[in-house]
């Protein structure tokens, strides 16, 4: 398990005080980085390699939202790595120890030259090792688009370039860049606990990408595609049934 401590900025929190969910994503991510990092498998590392990790999946489970200037713990554990695949659990917790949010996630890692999956490398697993996961409900990868299913409502929103602030270190629309997108295009009335993404292909400067909405009551779900119609990501904010 590997964690780092935290004060919620007020650059990270919305217009209620309050932590954004592209802000806990972002603290998850960072994370995961930081980790990599200091075991000497991050991002210059892998470049050598010419290799790198893409996310295929999140699902993150809030519990509540941070305030400002809360203190906060992140954490993440991997808990299976195999083949190219490699999954990997996060979580905030309270100055209290309460948990705050969950999350499960999926990447691949891939070659930086043609974008295929290569084998992990058998000292990135040694590195990371395997931790249990963490207790969450598990739900899959896959995230259905509506359609013409009666009782959805559905909208096409304004297209949005790809340029330069979308995008990171590996020239491509940053994962936590699509969740924002999509975000800002919900109802601000809606109050989601859960958020899933699902990653179809990956975006790059100069492409366009065509949001189009989908809800039904707390559930939306919002396709990030290309020119023809091809998902980018899929993104679900829905409320839990506890």
């Amino acid at each position: 398990m590997y964690s780092f401590n935290s004060r919620i900025r007020y650059s990270e929190c919305g217009a209620d005080g309050y932590l954004t969910i592209v802000a806990l994503l972002n603290y998850f991510q960072d994370c995961s980085t930081f980790q990599s990092e200091d075991l000497g498998v991050g991002v210059a590392a892998l470049h050598e390699r010419g290799t790198l990790w893409v996310v295929n999946s999140w699902q993150i489970d809030i519990m509540r939202l941070p305030r400002l200037c809360d203190r906060v713990g992140i954490y993440t554990r991997p808990y299976d790595c195999r083949g190219f695949f490699g999954k990997r659990n996060f979580y905030m917790k309270s100055e209290d120890g309460e948990y705050l949010a969950k999350a499960d996630s999926l990447w691949t890692y891939i070659s930086a030259k043609d974008a295929t999956p290569v084998r992990i490398d058998r000292d990135i697993l040694e590195a990371y090792g395997r931790e249990p996961k963490i207790e969450m409900e598990y739900l899959g990868r896959k995230i259905s688009v509506p359609g013409d299913t009666e009782g959805w409502s559905h909208s096409l929103e304004e297209a949005i370039p790809v340029n330069d602030h979308l995008l990171d270190t590996n020239k491509h629309v940053n994962n936590g860049k699509y969740v924002e997108l999509a975000a800002g295009l919900i109802p601000e009335e809606l109050r989601p606990d859960r958020v899933r993404v699902e990653y179809r292909k990956q975006a790059f400067l100069g492409d366009t990408i065509f949001p189009e909405v989908y809800r039904q009551g707390e559930q939306v779900i919002v396709k990030l595609a290309d020119t023809d119609g091809n998902a980018y990501s899929i993104v679900e904010f829905s409320k839990i049934d506890r």
